[in-house]
């Protein structure tokens, strides 16, 4: 997976954005994600809080527990794979998983600073939602859109692709976040098995 997910007032022209594939890269935020516990994500002095269920784990224990599920799991090695593709952009990130199940997982992680308006919005999610088409054939699974959008709070700008990805009688939702804030570039990456997206914490969070 190539991408999965804060505001700074300017105008821009498309080129100069910093939107994977659009222009030269910004300069990377230097907004940190420090001192989350449980299930409390703490970005800058703000929290988003997920359900009592969900704990913050170590790449380690994250990797224990993804080898609990069954080899043949396609979402088993997918979500090895993204985890890798995190842990390469050698940004600050953290992973919180269900205690009962760790297909249902979030990662957190710090991302440069993205200038969102409406017309640019609408072309990032079309731009990653045809990532994911391409990437969903070399996984071998099936992809379908569920929603795109673009909304924005008190405190920031928020870009969200759902979707889902199928293979044989297995299926994950995934929810993927860009947000633009006065804090900075934070992205998240829900998966879950439910559907649960955790909009109404995120919003909550940036009012």
């Amino acid at each position: 997976m190539k991408k999965i997910l804060l505001l700074v007032t300017a105008a821009v022209l498309l080129a100069s954005c910093d939107i994977p594939g659009f222009g030269t890269p910004a300069k990377t935020s230097e907004t940190q994600i420090s001192k989350s516990k449980n299930n409390k994500i703490v970005f800058k002095n703000n929290k988003i809080v997920l359900s009592h269920n969900y704990e913050l784990v170590s790449v380690e224990e994250f990797k224990n527990r993804l080898n609990t599920l069954d080899q043949d799991s396609k979402f088993k090695t997918i979500a090895f794979d993204q985890l890798a593709e995190i842990e390469a952009k050698q940004t600050d990130f953290e992973i919180f998983v269900d205690r009962g199940n760790v297909a249902n997982h979030v990662f957190v992680y710090s991302t440069n600073f993205v200038v969102f308006d409406d017309y640019l919005a609408a072309k990032y999610v079309a731009k990653l939602n045809n990532e994911l088409k391409d990437e969903s054939l070399k996984q071998e699974v099936r992809y379908k859109r569920i929603h795109g959008r673009y909304f924005f709070t008190n405190e920031a700008k928020v870009v969200k692709l759902k979707y889902v990805k199928a293979h044989k009688k297995e299926r994950r939702f995934q929810t993927e976040y860009t947000v633009a804030s006065k804090s900075g570039g934070m992205a998240l990456l829900v998966s879950n098995v439910d559907g649960i997206d955790f909009e109404e914490n995120l919003k909550r969070f940036l009012n």
